[in-house]
């Protein structure tokens, strides 16, 4: 048995997924599990599909075990995203993941290695703290500090840095696991291109956005309306036009941004006519519109920057015949796993505080539809079973 693991958002699941699935079985898996997003994603938005028809397509196309990445860490930072979701495959033990695989724009092993390497020597570097006060973005940060041409290339792309942070965390949790980089095919992250049948989950949401016929690109649609930020605009804009202290304990938000945000608010109320005009106006030199949209989503879910532990335990979404056989080989697993909500967040405060906060990610969602939202209970969800 050789137990891969994979971090994704899979939003949506797209025929990209699918071939990394694939790619890594061909390089010796046996089983793998997906760490996958739950409801709020990384670019600080909800998941255009429900978490558990994600993780039905995922187990449809190659994956054995989803477990899901909850709220606050599945839209956080690529660092905070990166060392939760390897914390819950960690969590299986030394007989459970042997190997990570994750798909990067450039997969030279040796390179991803040395840059993470130069990455986690800069992590307290002066002068990348002085360059990321000036604007200038942490990749490019790290990259000009490093001063080596081959590795300010790898930390121009956004899945190598993502690739970069998977090898940092491995390193402190898991030191056992093998990497798989696995070069992307067809579009390039964020890519409006589309490449034979495979098209990137940005240019497929622009897609589903439109109205447009996206079905080349994915081995299945999905099935009923479309989870659309925009559908809960007024629900985000009452929660940024009245928030008071709570601003100061967001993550990633400091004295001097909270009074930026109050300031933007107050004296540019009247360009403000949607959530995505505030984080416009919001943002700035030294403040990407990534961070500024997590800041938003943090706001509506109630995040703080306490709740950013360790993951206190794994939830499982979906499993087959082979998941069962991962579950069987780790019994002495050192993290808690399950599939009842209610269960699990009876192991400790910080156990509950994660539950509500992805309780909270999963209203904001569903209210994310164009008619009335129909809110299901997380303790009702039945897990996806498969053979």
């Amino acid at each position: 048995m050789k137990i891969a693991g994979v971090v994704a958002e899979y939003n949506p699941f797209h025929n990209g997924h699918k071939y990394q699935l694939e790619e890594t079985r061909r390089n010796g898996a046996t089983h793998i599990v997906v760490v996958m997003s739950g409801s709020a994603v990384q670019r600080g938005d909800v998941a255009v599909a429900d978490k558990y028809s994600r993780a039905q397509t995922a187990l449809e196309n190659g994956a054995d075990l989803v477990i899901e990445l909850p709220a606050p860490y599945s839209c956080s930072s690529a660092e905070r995203f990166a060392r939760a979701a390897v914390q819950l495959l960690a969590g299986l033990g030394e007989n459970g993941v042997s190997m990570l695989s994750f798909g990067c724009e450039t997969a030279d092993l040796p390179l991803l290695k040395k840059a993470a390497d130069i990455s986690a020597e800069l992590d307290d570097s002066k002068y990348v703290r002085d360059m990321l006060e000036n604007g200038v973005p942490y990749p490019a940060a790290v990259a000009a500090a490093a001063g080596i041409p081959a590795i300010q290339a790898v930390f121009d792309k956004p899945n190598n840095m993502l690739a970069i942070e998977y090898i940092k965390a491995l390193k402190k949790y898991a030191p056992w696991t093998e990497h798989l980089a696995i070069a992307r095919s067809g579009a390039d992250h964020d890519s409006s291109d589309a490449s034979d049948n495979i098209a990137s989950a940005s240019r497929i949401r622009e897609l589903i956005r439109a109205g447009e016929d996206y079905s080349a690109f994915v081995p299945k649609i999905i099935e009923g309306e479309p989870f659309l930020i925009e559908n809960a605009d007024k629900a985000l804009l009452m929660r940024i036009m009245t928030a008071g202290t709570e601003l100061q304990r967001l993550p990633d938000m400091s004295t001097h941004l909270a009074r930026r945000f109050i300031n933007t608010r107050e004296t540019k109320c009247e360009l403000i006519n949607s959530a995505s005009d505030f984080a416009e106006l919001f943002k700035h030199k030294a403040i990407t519109l990534a961070r500024v949209r997590r800041i938003m989503i943090y706001l509506a879910i109630g995040v703080t920057s306490h709740d950013l532990f360790d993951v206190p335990y794994g939830r499982v979404l979906a499993l087959n015949e082979r998941g069962r056989e991962i579950f069987a080989a780790c019994k002495n697993a050192p993290m808690d796993y399950g599939t009842s909500l209610a269960n699990l967040e009876k192991l400790s405060s910080r156990a509950a505080r994660i539950s509500e906060l992805e309780r909270n990610a999963v209203t904001l969602q569903q209210l994310c539809v164009k008619g009335s939202p129909n809110f299901i209970s997380e303790y009702t969800r039945k897990i996806v079973l498969s053979r």
